[in-house]
């Protein structure tokens, strides 16, 4: 998403750019299942190529290793990144098209890695970097260090990338974002009635995935509800399966994915929303519910998502059951304080990440480093 966003909103200005992508749609699997070819997708030109055959088993087992900190090779560690996701025709066409800039994204993948290394000095890396053993690895810190620069999405990233790769250029890009207006009562409200819910529900927003924290969720919020049985029920929105616990299943609300024209409503049908996530770059959903209106609590563990809410005194973060129950009641006691949470958390977002803001931010970089 923040591709797309980015991508489109460069093109609007005039910026030629195109998309390099492949033909999956599931980051798991990497099947091909999109026609290979091009198409122009909301003003942008993308071309998807097939992925290349890959032993997804010889994958799982070093990245296995890799996240267990078992010791691997150099050698297992460029097997690791061809057998992620690789595209022998996606390289072939950025070879051969030379762009003036390549500008792959996110790190994880053998398609970012295998880009980078076509012309490195030619190279602006976008890696929506997290603490992990994976970013550790030495292919990952020689991709790093080898690129002309690297655009972090906040502050708290660029730490880890100082830990990491302390000489590369880095600058702080993002994405950018516009004032937004809380949906009026009335459309709340239809909505709420449509789903047979009521408004105030806690709600998490994002993939439902283990390294998304949701686990810690659940184990959180039953907490919750066994010191405050009349607690909120908490709403999943996006994607992806998630066994609930017996203890909670019953107050749990599964919007599933939600169109974006829905998605502010539900931002302002919910009290509070909660991040558990540890692996965050940027935190979008965070930034798009302050717009909206909407407090936040965050994962004390994300250095990236307690920098946006220190700077921003826009959310509270929680390190544990009791910080976490104690930030949920300090809210929902205090309306007051989570109006205020929002606002602070709104205007920082438009400080910081305005599409101006981005713009600038990402002309003067490549400039510098040209």
């Amino acid at each position: 998403m923040l591709c797309r966003r980015l991508a489109g909103n460069l093109a609007t200005h005039g910026v030629e750019v195109a998309v390099y992508t492949t033909c999956a749609v599931d980051h798991f699997t990497w099947r091909n299942e999109l026609p290979a070819g091009s198409a122009v997708e909301d003003g942008v030109p993308v071309h998807r190529f097939e992925v290349s055959h890959r032993d997804h088993q010889r994958w799982l087992d070093i990245h296995t290793r890799i996240d267990l900190r078992h010791p691997v090779t150099y050698a297992d560690e460029v097997e690791w990144m061809t057998h992620s996701a690789y595209s022998t025709d996606l390289q072939s066409a950025l070879l051969e098209d030379a762009p003036d800039w390549t500008i792959p994204i996110p790190y994880l993948f053998g398609t970012t890695y295998w880009a980078a290394a076509n012309n490195p000095h030619r190279t602006c890396l976008i890696p929506c970097l997290h603490d992990e053993p994976h970013a550790w690895t030495r292919v990952v810190r020689d991709m790093l260090r080898g690129v002309r620069g690297v655009f972090v999405n906040a502050s708290g990233e660029g730490e880890l990338l100082n830990r990491l790769a302390p000489e590369t250029p880095r600058a702080v890009v993002g994405v950018g974002y516009e004032p937004a207006e809380r949906p009026p009562d009335t459309t709340v409200a239809a909505f709420c009635t449509a789903r047979g819910i009521k408004p105030g529900f806690l709600l998490y927003a994002g993939r439902r995935e283990v390294a998304k924290g949701i686990p810690l969720l659940f184990d959180h919020y039953a907490e919750l509800r066994r010191r405050w049985p009349d607690a909120p029920p908490l709403a999943l929105m996006g994607s992806g399966d998630a066994e609930i616990p017996d203890e909670i299943v019953d107050h749990v609300i599964d919007l599933g994915f939600v169109a974006d024209e829905d998605r502010d409503t539900v931002y302002a049908a919910a009290s509070i929303l909660v991040h558990p996530s540890v692996m965050e770059s940027l935190g979008m959903v965070v930034l798009e519910a302050w717009l909206v209106g909407l407090p936040v609590i965050v994962n004390r563990s994300c250095a990236v998502l307690v920098d946006h809410c220190r700077e921003s005194n826009g959310g509270l973060w929680f390190r544990n059951a009791d910080e976490f129950c104690g930030a949920v009641t300090a809210i929902l006691e205090d309306p007051d304080l989570g109006r205020q949470l929002a606002q602070n958390g709104a205007e920082y977002t438009l400080d910081h990440y305005s599409w101006t803001s981005v713009r600038q931010r990402l002309f003067t970089s490549l400039e510098r480093w040209s």
